[in-house]
Formats: C-alpha cells, sequence, structure tokens
C-alpha cells in the first residue's frame, strides 16, 4: 500500500486538530506556521485548507491567515435532525422486512459511552454516541446513507467537544441517556419504544436550545 500524500496527510492531521478542538473555532492560523508545525512545504498545507474550506471548517483570508469556523447549533440541530431521521427510516423498514439490529454491537457502543462519561471523556462520549447512530443504520446496509453519515460526524464531533471544552461546567448525559433507552427497547424487541428514544435525542435537545435561547 502507498504512503499517503503530503497534502493527504497536512488535510487529514489539520482535519484532526480542529475536529478535537486543539484549535477553537475563532482561531486564526497562518501558513506557515501551520507548515513549521507539520513539517512540510506549504504547498500541501494550502491543498488542505482547500479541502476544509469545502467542508466549512475554516474559512481563509488572502494574507492574513484561516480563521477556524464556528458551526452554530442551528446547524448542529440540523445535522442531529438528519441522523435521527434516518435512524427512524431505518428502525420502521427493519420491522417492516423483518431485519434485525446488532444488538451486542451496539451495547459495546453503550457501554464505551458510559465509562468516557464516567472518565469525563468527552471526544469518547461523542464518539460512542455516533457510532451507536451509525450501528443502527448499517442494518440497512444503505452506503449512501452510511455516507452522509461520515460527512456529519466531523461537525457533530467539532461542535460538541469544542463546546464542552470552552464550557467544562456543562456535563454531557441526553445522548446517553437516549441511547440507553434505545437499546433497551431493542433488546425487548419493542420497536415503538425505539422511535420513541431515538426521537427523544433530538426534542430534549431542540428544546433545551430554544429555551436557553441558543437558537
Amino acid at each position: 500500500m502507498s504512503s499517503p500524500t503530503l497534502e493527504t496527510r497536512a488535510y487529514q492531521e489539520l482535519r484532526r486538530r480542529i475536529i478535537y478542538a486543539e484549535y477553537l473555532p475563532g482561531t486564526l492560523l497562518s501558513e506557515n506556521d501551520l507548515a513549521e508545525q507539520l513539517q512540510m512545504s506549504r504547498t500541501p498545507i494550502r491543498a488542505a485548507i482547500s479541502l476544509l474550506v469545502t467542508e466549512g471548517f475554516v474559512e481563509s483570508f488572502r494574507g492574513r491567515g484561516v480563521l477556524v469556523k464556528e458551526i452554530s447549533f442551528r446547524e448542529y440541530a440540523e445535522i442531529l435532525e438528519m441522523l435521527i431521521s434516518m435512524q427512524l427510516y431505518v428502525i420502521n423498514t427493519a420491522e417492516r422486512r423483518e431485519l434485525t439490529f446488532d444488538l451486542h454491537t451496539l451495547q459495546e457502543h453503550l457501554e464505551r459511552q458510559i465509562q468516557a462519561k464516567e472518565d469525563d471523556n468527552v471526544p469518547a462520549y461523542y464518539e460512542s454516541f455516533l457510532q451507536f447512530i451509525e450501528t443502527i443504520i448499517r442494518t440497512l446496509h444503505n452506503q449512501h446513507m452510511l455516507s452522509v453519515m461520515e460527512q456529519s460526524r466531523g461537525k457533530v464531533l467539532f461542535k460538541m467537544i469544542s463546546y464542552r471544552k470552552q464550557y467544562p461546567q456543562y456535563k454531557p448525559h441526553k445522548s446517553l441517556e437516549s441511547n440507553r433507552k434505545a437499546y433497551e427497547a431493542l433488546v425487548k424487541g419493542d420497536l415503538k419504544a425505539a422511535r420513541e428514544a431515538v426521537l427523544e435525542t433530538y426534542t430534549v435537545t431542540y428544546e433545551d436550545l430554544i429555551m436557553n435561547g441558543i437558537i
């Protein structure tokens, strides 16, 4: 297997640093500094930045540098709404086709999310939350849905990890409770309760954002 190009390496590393809040929203980065940090020329850095601009993670200002963008809670809520909609469709379709869910993998992700909460490990908490969702979606083996899931993963992680880093007094817990209820319902074969648990992730989050005047 051939080694990744410098452009790919630069893109993957910069994307990782943004998603895991090593560069917080509002941070202004320079191509020269990034080239020095990654120990490569500005050419692959510039190519990586172009990809990150396309994905919506950064904004480039000629002569000034690169600004790490803020993902609004409205955009986050819209992404979450899409992920919830896909899960509800999967559950409905699985019921109609009499498909089975991968309960073992769902349990593993749930247990990791529980452990992450106990360890106050914010990245692992949200990674497990998204892996739980992905496992439900995988039930249909729909590659396009999985592609949409993958495209959304980075922005969800970036938003929530950076938010929790900026406001550590607010501890995550809602998605864990919804995942726990969804898993318990799926184990019992109660798809109605599973749908309600999945939907609760969105309704509770969305209502909380509205009540706090965030969106």
